[in-house]
């Protein structure tokens, strides 16, 4: 088929200029549909992903929290068994002071009357109990070697001669065993 176009070159022109911009404004809203496509595409996409991200920062979230519960249970019975074992040591050392405080009250109470003590040293395990100090006067030291050898709550006495030397102003060291 044989095209023939009588029209003027000016319309020409205009004709082939009008259809170039047809094409042009028609491509620029195929590529404006196009990019409006892949916007909504994306934008959906963005959502999901956000939905997505939502969800596993909620799983970490209750995880940390079960983490958490689990290091402070942990701690808390790990501070009990610290605080158990504290309060057994306690109440050995209980035991333990309250056979002393009462070995103490009975050498003071009934033993050590009228003299000054320097030192009075108490061995826990053997019950050894030494005593150093002074005294004014010989009869006190006297009453308290009468004393240690007739009471039955001590034994093994140890009392140097040399604590009776002197008949004033005696610094005197003797020893027993305690037993209640």
């Amino acid at each position: 088929m044989l095209r023939i176009n009588l029209l003027p070159p000016q319309q020409k022109k205009r004709l082939e200029l009008k259809a170039l911009y047809q094409n042009i404004i028609s491509s620029g809203f195929i590529l404006f549909l196009l990019i409006l496509f892949l916007i909504v595409f994306l934008a959906g996409f963005l959502i999901f992903l956000n939905f997505r991200y939502r969800v596993i920062e909620n799983r970490i979230t209750v995880e940390q929290s079960k983490i958490i519960q689990t290091q402070t249970v942990k701690e808390m019975e790990k501070k009990l068994k610290d605080l158990n074992r504290e309060l057994e040591e306690l109440g050995e050392i209980e035991t333990g002071r309250s056979n002393l405080y009462s070995i103490l009250d009975n050498i003071s109470s009934n033993l050590l009357l009228g003299v000054r003590v320097y030192t009075l040293e108490v061995n826990r395990s053997s019950e050894m109990v030494t005593i150093s100090g002074f005294s004014p006067s010989r009869e006190n030291l006297l009453a308290i070697k009468k004393i240690l050898e007739t009471d039955s709550h001590y034994k093994n006495v140890d009392f140097p001669l040399s604590n009776l030397a002197n008949p004033q102003n005696i610094n005197f060291r003797f020893s027993f065993i305690y037993a209640p």
